[in-house]
């Protein structure tokens, strides 16, 4: 146990600490999140993020949750705001048109490639840039 008096601005970072407690907790208890296990993941490093099965629009296409939550390990999650992911999603198809794959059973869903070191950070490029 740390002994004496706390360290300036420790009363700022304690309510910016709860204050993201509170996030959290509303995303879990409240907000409508897309599950996902992304199994091939652990060896490649992507996330498939799908767009379109058999045609018709689906996944992010359609989507009304307000996260995504990837399973990339057991019991490791990344959980991504929608409107986030779709921006990515939509630059990825503008820019990296060999990250269009098919995937899902049987190769029936077409979906979008994207590292996951795209979406933490210092991952290159900074998808964080709201610009765009």
């Amino acid at each position: 146990m740390a002994q004496g008096l706390a360290r300036a601005g420790f009363d700022l970072d304690l309510k910016f600490g709860q204050a993201r407690e509170e996030s959290l907790a509303w995303v879990i208890g409240d907000a409508k999140i897309e599950v996902k296990s992304d199994q091939a993941c652990r060896r490649t490093g992507n996330l498939f993020v799908e767009y379109r099965q058999k045609g018709r629009p689906s996944g992010i296409a359609v989507t009304e949750a307000d996260y995504w939550a990837f399973e990339y390990d057991d019991g490791c999650w990344l959980l991504v705001p929608t409107d986030k992911l779709k921006r990515i999603c939509r630059r990825v198809w503008r820019d990296h048109p060999e990250r269009r794959k098919p995937g899902g059973d049987y190769g029936h869903y077409d979906g979008v490639l994207i590292p996951i070191s795209w979406l933490v950070p210092n991952g290159k490029p900074d998808w964080r840039d709201t610009t765009w």
